[in-house]
């Protein structure tokens, strides 16, 4: 059955090597036709050993030319490549006449064999060079020796005889392995415009694109692929929001979900809106991550007095079911930037460093709370210690520094004055 597929790929794309068995013509023998049903029955069930020498019996008592063409073919798919080459010369030597059945196989046989030099020069010598099964079998032989420079040209007059989607990516894919890239897009763009997105094509399309990085085109096939699977509604969704294309973004967001359109607003720093639809999330589906993000993005927001409140009471909700040191530092750094509660911050970030005692963004809130408290000399003293260049700590560092300095000059001064005093 092997050799069967194999002979599909290579014979059915040609013309003269049909299924159905051609016309036999005037019968010239007694029971022809039983004979020939026998044989059919035995290649029905691959016993090509069987119908073999009918089909020698048949020929040698009519001389019809489509019982030899018969032996030719079964012996070739009985693997006896050798008996085929040799018959197939002997019948061409004899009758000076190119039977294309007999011809394909004897090149079939060749190529079996790996005579791939005798093959080509069989099908220069003998066969039309308009035929597409010339152009064909050569670029086969040409990219079964690696030839693939060679291969193009025959490979090009193919899809011009008969420019089917299969010749193309044979063509295509020959290109790409000779990073011709420029030349593969013209045929396969060509091919987009005339027939649509088809699957195979835009496969192809998408390798050229990833392999010259050329991300706005590729975007725009994901886009076309998504018809057939939302995943490259997906890739293209986020290569549009990496290239800061949120209008095309949304609309892809609107046809894959509300976690997309969340995605979307976040990116695009509208908070309000992201925050809307993680709170509606979060209702629809009682899941906390959600009501989680949903207090990200309303602080980012800058919230009223009223909303930071209620966002306290849910993130303390959280904190206290989850017992995670994130939460923990989120509801205490909230408390004590937006001077709700210092004090009660302060134990909810200490919560925090109690599970992750190195963690540079912990060790910034609790100085963080302890310079609202006034306490800058020992605020200095944690925060000191970080090395991490965040934009935020680094803003911290220098009010906190200050704040110190303040205070030293400050004390050095009332010492003066009382020495003074003093005198």
């Amino acid at each position: 059955m092997k050799e069967l597929a194999w002979i599909f790929v290579l014979g059915l794309m040609i013309s003269g090597c049909s299924v159905k068995k051609p016309q036999i013509g005037k019968k010239v023998i007694q029971n022809e036709d039983d004979y020939i049903i026998k044989a059919l029955m035995f290649e029905s069930n691959n016993e090509y050993n069987k119908s073999i020498p009918i089909y020698e019996f048949l020929y040698k008592k009519t001389k019809k030319p489509i019982y030899f063409s018969q032996i030719i073919e079964n012996l070739f798919f009985e693997r006896k490549y050798d008996e085929v080459i040799r018959l197939s010369e002997k019948y061409f030597q004899q009758t000076k006449n190119i039977d294309p059945t007999v011809f394909k196989y004897e090149i079939f046989a060749l190529i079996k064999k790996r005579k791939f030099e005798k093959a080509k020069g069989l099908l220069k010598n003998r066969f039309n060079k308009k035929d597409e099964f010339f152009y064909s079998m050569m670029s086969y032989i040409l990219l079964l020796q690696k030839n693939y420079k060679e291969a193009v040209y025959y490979l090009r007059s193919l899809y011009a005889i008969n420019p089917n989607k299969k010749n193309l990516l044979n063509l295509v894919d020959v290109l790409i392995k000779l990073k011709k890239y420029n030349e593969a897009l013209a045929y396969l763009r060509t091919h987009l415009k005339l027939y649509g997105c088809e699957y195979d094509v835009c496969m192809r399309l998408i390798y050229i694109y990833k392999s010259l990085y050329d991300y706005k085109n590729l975007a725009n096939i994901y886009e076309k692929l998504g018809e057939f699977d939302l995943k490259y509604y997906v890739l293209a969704f986020n290569i549009y929001i990496q290239n800061k294309e949120f209008k095309k973004a949304k609309r892809l967001a609107e046809k894959l979900g509300e976690d997309y359109l969340l995605f979307l607003y976040e990116k695009e720093k509208k908070y309000k809106k992201a925050s809307n639809i993680a709170l509606k999330l979060f209702n629809k589906t009682k899941n906390d991550a959600y009501l989680l993000k949903y207090c990200e993005l309303l602080y980012w927001d800058s919230p009223t007095k009223k909303e930071l409140l209620e966002m306290v009471e849910r993130l303390e909700y959280l904190a206290n079911k989850y017992k995670n040191d994130y939460l923990y530092n989120f509801v205490g750094y909230v408390l004590i930037d937006k001077d709700i509660d210092v004090k009660k911050g302060i134990k909810y970030v200490i919560k925090a460093l109690n599970k992750k005692p190195d963690n540079f963004e912990y060790i910034d809130s609790l100085a963080w709370g302890y310079y609202k408290l006034g306490k800058c000399e020992d605020a200095w003293e944690i925060i000191k210690i970080i090395n991490l260049k965040d934009p935020e700590i680094e803003k911290h560092k220098k009010l906190i520094k200050r704040c110190m300095d303040d205070f030293r000059k400050n004390n050095s001064k009332n010492e003066r004055r009382f020495r003074k005093k003093k005198k």
